[in-house]
């Protein structure tokens, strides 16, 4: 329920909503994904080099 009445006892902290946020995950699991890969198998540096060779 709601209401427009003033409650001097709420702080802005009661009003925060709080999102869950999940840990950073370990540098040995991140590495593990091979989410970043190394410049030479970049596939999209790989087609812009080719443009840029080609033209």
């Amino acid at each position: 329920m709601r209401s427009n009445s003033y409650n001097p006892d709420l702080t802005p902290g009661d009003l925060k909503i709080e999102r869950r946020q999940r840990p950073m995950p370990s540098e040995t699991e991140l590495k593990a994904r091979h989410s970043f890969p190394p410049p030479d198998q970049n596939r999209h540096i790989d087609a812009f080099m080719k443009k840029i060779t080609h033209h």
